[in-house]
């Protein structure tokens, strides 16, 4: 069973209150580095990061004030945007995956996936342009990567639109999740096929979080295909899914739910997932998709 502990983090820094997406960086027994994206008033992500007391992140022992990065020159998939979600270790250097935002016309954005380089408190963009974009198995857009070395394989699982739909004047997007693999973390090769079905038309995914523990074990937002901006709309809720081969999902019962007030009522989405001494430890966001700031979970293993 999944206790809630409540919410760690409004954030005041770009005067919006978001903080979407936040997943943790183990640094040491002491200190876990949170990576999250914040929104400006036009509605532009930015990265930032916070350190808190390892296993207890309401201690904020620091906060950064600056964007991490800024978005790309005009023209590249991440002008108008950046949101963070992963990180990986590799020995001197961490990989940040993120996803790039770009205004369309036809539909209100597309989106592809972008790599950043860490090397302790600095983080650069390795690339102008994204290591996963559109392809003719994903034609578009990609996003949400979350990814995990094993060995000399990187693996990734990420969502892709499958549609764009028209629900009373607004257009809305499906999404499935995928996964991918690399040698180098740089060059993707997808396996073409959703890790799960929805249970009813129109139900996307987002969001996926994955830790191998002798199976891979999977969290992710699940919502239905329109109102869910809405107060009363299907909102998302955080969904449990298990697999041998991390690949072929089976979904499970997850004994996490939203409360009865505060800003946590509505929605729950965005799930982060790390092992730790003896605990599962869940970030997460609330109600407006992380305008509420982001919480925090534990289960015992």
């Amino acid at each position: 069973m999944w206790q809630k502990k409540g919410l760690v983090y409004l954030c005041d820094i770009l005067g919006t209150g978001y903080a979407q997406d936040p997943f943790i960086d183990v640094l040491s027994d002491d200190v876990w580095r949170i990576y999250f994206s914040s929104r400006t008033k036009d509605i532009i992500s930015l990265p930032f990061y916070m350190d808190v007391e390892a296993g207890n992140p309401f201690n904020i022992l620091s906060v950064s004030k600056e964007p991490l990065f800024l978005p790309g020159y005009s023209g590249t998939f991440d002008d108008s945007g950046i949101t963070m979600t992963s990180i990986v270790n590799c020995g001197d250097y961490k990989y940040i995956y993120y996803c790039g935002w770009n205004k369309e016309v036809t539909v209100p954005y597309s989106l592809g996936i972008g790599l950043a380089i860490v090397y302790g408190d600095k983080v650069d963009r390795k690339f102008d342009g994204p290591v996963m974009s559109r392809s003719p198995y994903d034609p578009i857009c990609v996003s949400a990567p979350y990814v995990i070395k094993e060995g000399n394989i990187f693996r990734m699982w990420y969502i892709t639109f499958t549609e764009w739909k028209d629900y009373n004047g607004r257009m809305e997007p499906t999404f499935v999740i995928k996964t991918a693999y690399s040698y180098d973390g740089i060059k993707w090769e997808s396996v073409n096929k959703p890790c799960f079905k929805g249970k009813y038309e129109g139900e996307s995914f987002a969001r996926p979080c994955v830790v191998k523990d002798g199976i891979y074990k999977m969290w992710y937002s699940s919502r239905g295909p329109e109102g869910y901006r809405e107060k009363n709309g299907d909102h998302y809720m955080i969904g449990y899914a298990e697999s041998n081969n991390g690949e072929n999902f089976k979904r499970e019962p997850i004994n996490i739910t939203t409360s009865e007030s505060g800003w946590d009522s509505e929605m729950l989405c965005y799930a982060n997932v790390i092992k730790w001494k003896g605990y599962y430890h869940m970030l997460y966001n609330g109600n407006n998709f992380g305008k509420t700031g982001f919480g925090y979970a534990i289960k015992k293993l």
